[in-house]
């Protein structure tokens, strides 16, 4: 199976997203009451400010996420989680944006566990998973069980478009077993306030791309150079430029 995953640049596009996100926040979960819908198109009043991606099967759109940038609304999150654990105010308005809308079709999450995000099969139990708390444990299934490609893959996208667009921190509100799938490949998020029932149970999370950055450069070197793969150069953060800088004169 090929997987692609790209920036929304059309509207016939933008219209599957919209979606993808009708069958599974409305269909699927209930989060939202489908009759609001009838078009069978999930959308909101932040769409208007956001940067929307899709991910691809075989040419098929399979999933779909946004980053929502600061407007007159301000950020999704801030509606429902009302008690912060920061100072909002000292957080760049022009450098915050919401990961948001994330949600992969129930056709193509094909293991009976998956949830809606299809981590569950690389988590232990005590995370929301399957996976047995000892290592030893695991079947020879578990352990060929490859990663997340398309939440991977989303994030990818999302992160290179941060670079090009100098982002450089990300919100989030999520449930707790992606953020333990996301901390399995290193990308650890903040936890910023207590849980809320938001689409179901969320909490609210903060990553600060530099740190980020350095999580995952410094604990997967693959996963690394999966992020920047594709994306030009003249984009890459410092420590990635120094690092090629390097390799390219290994005697300087």
């Amino acid at each position: 199976m090929e997987f692609k995953f790209k920036r929304v640049d059309s509207d016939e596009l933008l219209k599957e997203t919209y979606r993808v996100r009708f069958e599974v926040y409305c269909e699927e979960c209930g989060f939202l009451p489908p009759e609001d819908y009838p078009d069978g198109l999930e959308i909101d009043k932040f769409d208007k400010s956001s940067l929307h991606f899709a991910a691809f099967a075989d040419g098929n759109v399979i999933g779909t996420a946004r980053l929502v940038l600061y407007s007159e609304y301000g950020y999704p999150l801030n509606e429902h989680c009302k008690v912060l654990a920061i100072n909002e105010a000292e957080l760049p308005k022009n450098g915050l944006v919401e990961v948001s809308r994330l949600a992969l079709r129930k056709s193509f999450r094909r293991r009976k566990e998956d949830g809606i995000y299809a981590v569950e099969s690389y988590l232990k139990k005590s995370e929301g998973g399957i996976l047995p708390e000892n290592p030893e444990e695991k079947s020879e299934q578990d352990r060929k069980r490859q990663q997340p490609v398309v939440i991977l893959g989303l994030y990818k996208a999302m992160y290179q478009e941060t670079l090009k667009l100098g982002f450089s921190h990300w919100y989030a509100a999520m449930e707790r077993k992606l953020w333990y799938g996301l901390k399995t490949f290193h990308f650890t998020f903040q936890e910023i306030g207590p849980q809320v029932d938001y689409y179901g149970p969320v909490i609210p999370f903060l990553g600060i791309i530099e740190q980020l950055e350095k999580e995952v450069s410094d604990s997967s070197p693959d996963l690394w150079s999966f992020l920047l793969d594709g994306l030009e150069e003249k984009y890459w953060p410092k420590a990635a430029r120094a690092q090629q800088q390097k390799n390219n004169n290994p005697s300087a």
